[in-house]
């Protein structure tokens, strides 16, 4: 597995405590974030398509 960081804050998730990767709701490319983003429910953008959310 690749490095991954957390699309929302950049943190590198080979160090955070947990984390979630779930496929674009859109077009199915790979979201990483880590747990503080996820909880908090801090917006990410899909790198391949821009889809937005919380």
């Amino acid at each position: 597995m690749e490095s991954e960081e957390c699309v929302t804050c950049g943190k590198n998730l080979d160090s955070a405590e947990s984390f979630v990767i779930f496929p674009c709701p859109d077009c199915g490319e790979e979201i990483a974030r880590c747990r503080r983003c996820k909880k908090l429910r801090n917006d990410y953008e899909c790198d391949n398509c821009g889809l937005t959310g919380p």
